[in-house]
């Protein structure tokens, strides 16, 4: 836990966290300014459809962070320290995961904040806000246990990433239902959309094919953490430090 530690304290700086936080609140400010012109019965729906939507926003100050977790003691010559620990690799491994498990999921409940207040600010129910925390958390956790490998697997890891999101997720996705399935954002949308009790047409068609469903979509971020620390661990025994 020593190290997790070390890594989370790394990663949350203070503009780091201020700027990200603002990055993840988008959609929150979106559906606020969007609200005051929606007719109120259609608040609901439209809280599941800004927040499905506009959330790529999240997904990118994910990326930002995350894959920053052992990338910048790489850049900056200190994980060579941390590799002469008598720690096993696959505890190196889990460490890392945790930090950058828990400071994107501090972003994360940062930014659903934000659109909690905003929901507050223009009056709207309070029940659909409550399973959007889902969405965060889930999506977070998701894209951490992708991004964290890849950023200390691949030198220019935040461009990788970036297309992943952009293309993989947001385009191709969409067009292609079988690489839908393996879309941690719309993983994330199908535990929202199970949980929401209203969920918009705009959400449905960013959900796609996925199933909602919060048993399936859970087994699916589970495995994706378990695919993510092995794929660490190896790289960790495998690939040098330096």
């Amino acid at each position: 836990m020593i190290l997790a530690s070390h890594l989370y304290r790394r990663l949350m700086r203070k503009w780091r966290v201020i700027g990200l936080t603002a990055l993840a609140s988008v959609p929150g400010l979106v559906y606020w300014l969007t609200a005051f012109d929606a007719d109120p019965e259609g608040l609901p729906a439209l809280y599941s459809d800004i927040l499905s939507t506009a959330g790529y926003s999240f997904a990118i100050a994910a990326l930002i962070l995350t894959v920053a977790t052992l990338r910048e003691e790489r850049d900056a010559g200190t994980l060579p320290y941390i590799y002469m620990r008598p720690m096993p690799r696959v505890s190196m491994a889990v460490s890392s995961l945790l930090a950058a498990m828990a400071a994107v999921l501090t972003i994360a409940i940062g930014g659903w904040l934000i659109s909690a207040l905003a929901n507050v600010a223009v009056g709207g129910d309070m029940s659909v806000v409550l399973p959007g925390l889902s969405l965060f958390v889930a999506a977070g956790i998701g894209y951490a246990a992708v991004f964290v490998p890849l950023g200390y697997l691949v030198p220019r890891s935040l461009l990788v990433g970036l297309g992943y999101i952009i293309v993989i997720e947001a385009i191709l996705a969409s067009a292609v239902p079988g690489l839908a399935q393996f879309s941690i954002w719309r993983i994330g949308l199908s535990i929202y959309a199970d949980l929401a009790p209203v969920f918009g047409d705009d959400a449905l068609e960013a959900l796609g094919p996925v199933s909602a469903g919060l048993g399936g979509g859970m087994l699916k971020i589970g495995g994706t953490v378990v695919v993510g620390l092995l794929v660490l661990t190896w790289a960790l025994r495998k690939r040098d430090a330096l």
